[in-house]
């Protein structure tokens, strides 16, 4: 299996979650911040146009794979990576080891009812799973060093994050020196596939951007050719 699959220029992690889970272990027992972000179709189309995108995922410390098309545009379309980026394998064993060790849970969304539905997933995944804090920035006064001022006043094991792209992205690059935590796992939307929480906007949404990755990585790999 390639552990790493090349799209639009960059390259991404496309470990077993076995081989990601091994790795959040490590990020867990240090005290260095370590990111984990979820890739997703939106993110790869919309990197061409913002390189804080681009730059952000190659500088996370593991990259999650959020969408099986990803995989399937990229020939790496294995019945077990298929069934566990589907399935959100590596979300859920992730809130397993969260309340199993006890580790201290900050959440981040754009707005108060998204945070509420983080919390609904995780609890249905996980009747245990408890904060010792959260974050709407959409609540947030004047700059974004008051998000990192409240996150960091909690002293989290971990950060999850929903926010949109770009914005996440912006907001690592710009205050990961900040940030008190070990690990900060960018999950977007992808907390809505589980037990079917997504809705048929957002599905409509990820049709719309399957369709312009396809394009963008035809666009891409006929310019590349033209060049050699």
């Amino acid at each position: 299996m390639i552990k790493k699959i090349d799209i639009l220029g960059m390259q991404v992690d496309n470990y077993t979650v076995r081989e990601s889970i091994l790795r959040l272990d490590t990020y867990m027992s240090n005290t260095v911040l370590n990111i984990i972000e979820t890739v997703t179709m939106k993110q790869l189309v919309k990197a061409a146009e913002n390189p804080a995108i681009k730059e952000c995922l190659m500088q996370a410390d593991l990259c999650i794979i959020g969408e099986r098309e990803i995989l399937a545009e990229t020939g790496n379309a294995t019945v077990q990576r298929m069934r566990e980026v589907r399935d959100q394998d590596f979300m859920l064993e992730l809130l397993k080891r969260v309340v199993r060790n006890q580790k201290r849970v900050f959440l981040i969304a754009m707005t108060s009812g998204e945070l509420e539905e983080m919390q609904t997933v995780f609890t249905e995944v996980n009747p245990k799973f408890s904060i010792v804090g959260s974050y709407a920035v959409t609540d947030c006064v004047g700059d974004m060093d008051s998000v990192v001022n409240e996150l960091n006043g909690t002293t989290p094991d971990i950060v999850i994050s929903a926010l949109n792209s770009p914005m996440e992205e912006e907001f690592i690059l710009e205050y990961k020196d900040k940030i008190g935590t070990g690990v900060w796992y960018g999950i977007g939307s992808s907390y809505k596939t589980v037990h079917g929480h997504r809705g048929v906007g957002e599905l409509l949404q990820k049709l719309a951007f399957r369709g312009k990755l396809r394009h963008s990585v035809s666009k891409y790999e006929n310019e590349n050719k033209d060049r050699k």
